[in-house]
């Protein structure tokens, strides 16, 4: 692989992007960004790099395991150890090379990245790095996490030995600051946090005294991701979820590691940040800021492992800290409907904190089980089982509180229905009712798009709605697909074409600049919550259509009443416009398009919908029209979308209302 010091091959993208970047930016922010161009301009010629200077030696880690070894989600580790041995990782939808390994290698486009200068190289360009992303999961180390558990759990050093070759591979193909593992400092604290784990893990091997030990390989590397977090965390219209991760891993290798000069100075960094972000990043509900599900989680999911640090500790974060964590994780909870539905409204990367089990679907659970035992939560139940029970043991190891572990209980997942119910802070309204088919739940976005003035992660949804009856999901936010490797599937799932909701002049609702910033942002205003007696009332509207020469304002009620929802679009305007109306099906279901009704049929349950005799309506399926879905990232499959179209003079009033059939 070639070294080369100098910066991206692409440098007119780099530029682009910094443009409509620095157009979003206060002055202030846009002074740090140009320091930073300089700085780098400066580091790219530095042949010596901060090194680390030792106050103590390296010592034997306060933390230990406590963990019954006899449960299922024990053999599930030992059985996910023995498949990355044998030299297959599979994540994000891709299957990677864990013998050979080559770290920059992008197994999507079979791209490797070049060695060049880290903080200035341009991952967001394909053509450099392939799936920048897809990189990154395997640099994040979890999988090795995973490896070091099993030798904790068996004892067995040929886990301790991969894990050892693993990470002295790495080394070797990461000098710093050199490559796509260098250029973003949520990855250095994600690294980090691994790094913690599997030092934990791998103590009593001797393999972990070539890593940990006084003059352990891994010191050099270890200092230099601590000095870089905190020389390049994330700030101003960047200071989202990134921020959390980086201050997260600075704080976590900073407690088990008060090895350096800096380390303490770090640490009290580190804990401010991560006080500031708990407060500024939710909003009261609970609900995270970015308006996506899944990084509501995984924010979550960080801010509890950095507050369990500094509890082990004796260093706790303070009672607000601990209340916002609990309402985060309440809020997670009242959102995902039957049958473990998380709703998916926003981005995800499918990202998560730590390399633990009970990781993917079952983070929500493992921060319910977590939080229940470790802060008393009274009523939440509490049954784990498997890799959630597993990863609970791990995380309190030290607390005091794996007694509560064996509390008995409800099943954590099995929320029970509380009714209609709203974060109005947040602009998420849950319509919920009874049926003789079973609970109908209607997830109604009217909130902000996003967080901070680029609302990186938040889709042009406003006024959208995903629809549920029992614990099958018949109406769906499609998800998100990808990042940077496919730019024009980016824009439709992140538009408003990819959502249940109307479309003006094939135009979405907010402005976008990039793959990660809007410019002009649809404001929501609602009007009337209500909720009734077999349901509720919800009326908004929104402004993202007051852009245009002929400005229109969408106003959409929504009203649930037993088993039938009622949507009333009235928009206000004048002139001709291109009208669409959209529905999004579950993949599992079925769309029969009459002349003007259409029947959604699903496993268990079915939707009948009459439709406007103003508007031309048709089925996509897989094409640019639409017709896609996203259950994970990197994964995308056929599915239906109902839309409707017409060319309309406003004002146009326009009301459908699905029933449930069964």
């Amino acid at each position: 692989m070639p070294i080369d010091r100098e910066s991206s091959q692409h440098p007119r993208a780099h530029v682009t992007w910094l443009f409509r970047r620095l157009q979003m930016m206060s002055a202030g922010e846009m002074a740090l960004r140009l320091r930073d161009r300089v700085r780098f301009a400066v580091w790219r010629r530095k042949r010596a790099w901060p090194a680390p200077r030792f106050v103590r030696e390296p010592g034997k880690s306060a933390y230990r395991l406590h963990a019954a070894r006899d449960h299922d989600g024990v053999q599930a580790v030992v059985e996910h150890a023995e498949e990355l041995l044998g030299g297959r990782f599979a994540a994000l939808d891709q299957t990677f090379s864990v013998g050979d390994v080559d770290w920059h290698r992008d197994p999507q486009s079979g791209l490797t990245a070049p060695l060049h200068f880290g903080p200035t190289l341009d991952y967001r360009d394909r053509r450099i790095a392939g799936n920048a992303r897809n990189v990154w999961e395997l640099n994040r180390h979890q999988h090795l996490t995973t490896v070091a558990l099993a030798y904790a759990l068996t004892g067995e050093e040929r886990f301790a030995a991969f894990v050892r070759k693993q990470l002295d591979s790495w080394l070797d193909q990461n000098p710093f600051p050199l490559g796509v593992n260098w250029a973003s400092p949520l990855e250095l604290g994600l690294r980090l946090i691994s790094w913690v784990w599997v030092s934990r893990f791998l103590a009593g091997s001797p393999e972990a005294d070539s890593l940990f030990g006084e003059r352990g390989r891994l010191w050099p590397a270890i200092y230099r991701h601590q000095w870089m977090i905190a020389e390049l965390h994330s700030f101003g219209s960047s200071a989202n979820n990134h921020l959390v991760g980086e201050m997260t891993g600075l704080f976590i290798s900073t407690v088990e590691w008060p090895l350096f000069r800096e380390s303490a100075a770090w640490e009290r960094t580190a804990r401010r940040s991560l006080h500031e972000e708990s407060r500024r990043q939710f909003y009261d509900s609970g609900v995270h800021r970015e308006q996506a599900f899944g990084y509501h989680l995984f924010t979550t999911e960080l801010l509890e492992l950095a507050a369990l640090e500094g509890e082990r500790a004796g260093r706790p974060f303070t009672d607000e800290y601990r209340d916002r964590l609990k309402r985060s994780v309440a809020a997670a909870r009242a959102l995902t409907g039957p049958g473990d539905l998380q709703p998916m409204f926003g981005d995800s990367d499918d990202g998560q904190a730590v390399g633990l089990p009970g990781g993917g679907a079952e983070v929500l659970e493992r921060l319910t089980v977590v939080t229940a035992a470790w802060l008393g939560e009274a009523g939440h139940g509490l049954s784990p089982s498997g890799g959630s029970r597993l990863a609970a043991e791990i995380l309190l190891s030290g607390l005091h509180a794996e007694q509560r572990l064996t509390t008995a209980g409800a099943d954590p997942r099995s929320a029970p229905l509380v009714g209609s119910h709203a974060f109005a802070d947040a602009g998420l309204y849950v319509l919920a009712s009874s049926d003789q088919a079973g609970d109908v739940i209607c997830l109604a976005d009217a909130g902000e798009l996003g967080y901070l003035n680029i609302a990186a992660h938040g889709h042009a949804d406003a006024l959208s709605f995903v629809l549920t009856v029992g614990d099958e999901q018949l109406l769906v936010d499609p998800g998100t697909f990808c990042y940077h490797y496919d730019p024009e599937a980016r824009a439709y799932f992140r538009g408003t074409r990819a959502h249940n909701t109307v479309t003006i002049d094939g135009l979405d609702q907010s402005v976008a600049a990039g793959p990660f910033l809007w410019t002009r942002k649809a404001r929501v205003t609602v009007h009337e919550w209500r909720p009734t007696d077999h349901g509720a009332v919800l009326q908004a509207s929104h402004d993202g259509y007051e852009r245009l020469s002929n400005p229109v304002t969408h106003k959409r009620g929504l009203v649930l009443d037993a088993g039938a929802l009622t949507v009333d679009d009235g928009l206000a305007g004048t002139g001709i416009h291109a009208v669409e109306w959209r529905l999004h099906l579950a993949p599992d279901c079925s769309a029969h398009l009459g002349a003007h009704t259409c029947d959604i049929v699903g496993k268990h349950h079915s939707l009948s919908l009459e439709l406007a005799q103003s508007m031309e309506w048709r089925l996509a399926v897989g094409s640019s029209d639409g017709g896609w879905y996203s259950s994970r990232f990197n994964r995308r499959q056929e599915t239906t979308t109902l839309v409707g179209s017409a060319r309309l003079t406003l004002p146009v009033h326009l009301e459908h209302t699905l029933r449930v059939i069964r």
